[in-house]
């Protein structure tokens, strides 16, 4: 036999040998990629599932709750300027606290 022969003989195997290592790799990520499908496909089936919720109907309001309502919005409207002024004092008390060399 010749050296071209072994050589081919040689290459050959090889690539065989290679192409059987890259499948069983495939197989591998496969079975883990089916493993892990299987909790993902549990989630996608409670999201399927429609939401049950309780349907209150709308009122109709009168001119008696027109005071609830306007003070319900005020209390909501301190309670935004109170959040936001607490936020500036407590960014000036940290910029109060820095160490600034001042040179």
């Amino acid at each position: 036999m010749s050296p071209v022969w072994i050589i081919g003989i040689g290459a050959i195997s090889a690539s065989l040998y290679w192409l059987v290592l890259v499948g069983y790799r495939l197989i591998l990520s496969l079975k883990a990629l089916k493993a892990s499908a299987v909790p993902l496909q549990a989630s996608m089936n409670l999201l399927a599932e429609p939401l049950e919720r309780e349907f209150t109907a709308a009122r109709n309001t009168t001119a008696a709750d027109l005071s609830d309502v306007l003070g319900a919005r005020r209390k909501r409207e301190r309670a935004k300027q109170d959040a936001a002024q607490a936020r500036r004092n407590r960014l000036i008390a940290r910029l109060d606290h820095m160490n600034i060399d001042k040179r």
